[in-house]
């Protein structure tokens, strides 16, 4: 009866392990990156030449099932922007970066752009959908960031700055945490940003050894604004109505949004309270 029940236990173990080496359905891929996806994006094989723009497209959107608004001026216009081998801050792995331009669609799928990071045999780490992307470098003879800028039609919208952290990318800027830092505005409704973009500053502004980042640039308030915080479009002064716009704001008031290097989260975390610093919630 023993004999029987160890015999019974040693089939058992051998047939999970057996079942845990074998992919569900023989579909599933295990890639160095330890990550698992269906399809591999064979196309990167031809880097840096794409022999046919139109065919790697179309495999591009199949492999990765990438929704687009198709339409005369899409079909006619569509181009890959950018086929790139890069390296990013936390790994020694080159990866690809590709940038898919669609440039048309509707509203609420801008900004008609797709950006994906793949392991250097095809497989998929992340989609984005940014309005604009950079490679950043924040740490000397260290391998740069991934900048990414987001943003609705209206023109609302943030960054990120990514890096590797295993197999998968980790946003390191913390301007989303407890409270949505905006870094872009070019929403005209009572203020915008000059340049809409705020610009990015590299610097140690604590001098404790390590790079900070910083967004910098101008509040323009284009309505006019009581002490209350209440907002007006015009006012008469000395017997003069005056119209407040884009082009004769209100006030300018200078910004600076520092993010200082956390050495034990490895993020970048907000030196103040902008929000309240700048009544960004007014």
């Amino acid at each position: 009866m023993k004999t029987l029940l160890t015999l019974t236990i040693l089939a058992l173990i051998t047939l999970g392990c057996s079942n845990k080496q074998k992919p569900k359905d023989g579909k599933l891929i295990e890639t160095d990156s330890g990550l698992k996806t269906e399809k591999l994006f064979k196309e990167v094989a031809t880097f840096p030449i794409i022999k046919d723009s139109s065919h790697f497209i179309t495999e591009l959107r199949q492999t990765f099932g990438l929704e687009v608004h198709e339409s005369p001026v899409q079909k006619e216009n569509e181009k890959i922007t950018a086929f790139k081998k890069i390296r990013l801050y936390g790994s020694d792995k080159d990866y690809f970066f590709i940038e898919y331009d669609w440039k048309v669609g509707s509203m609420a799928e801008f900004p008609w752009k797709y950006q994906l990071l793949l392991t250097n045999d095809g497989n998929l780490v992340k989609t984005f959908s940014g309005q604009r992307f950079d490679f950043v470098t924040v740490f000397l003879y260290q391998n740069p960031f991934l900048l990414t800028l987001t943003s609705s039609a209206i023109g609302n919208g943030g960054h990120q700055l990514y890096k590797i952290s295993g197999d998968t990318l980790e946003n390191v800027y913390e301007g989303y945490y407890n409270y949505g830092l905006r870094t872009f505005d070019a929403h005209q409704d009572n203020r915008i940003y000059e340049p809409n973009e705020l610009t990015l500053k590299v610097k140690d502004f604590n001098n404790d050894g390590f790079n900070d980042i910083c967004f910098k640039g101008k509040i323009v308030l284009i309505q006019g604004q009581t002490k209350n915080g209440k907002w007006f479009d015009s006012e008469t002064i000395k017997g003069r109505t005056i119209t407040y716009s884009v082009e004769n704001p209100f006030k300018k008031i200078p910004v600076e949004f520092i993010f200082l290097y956390d050495r034990n989260t490895r993020h970048f975390t907000a030196k103040e309270n902008y929000s309240e610093k700048y009544e960004l919630d007014n």
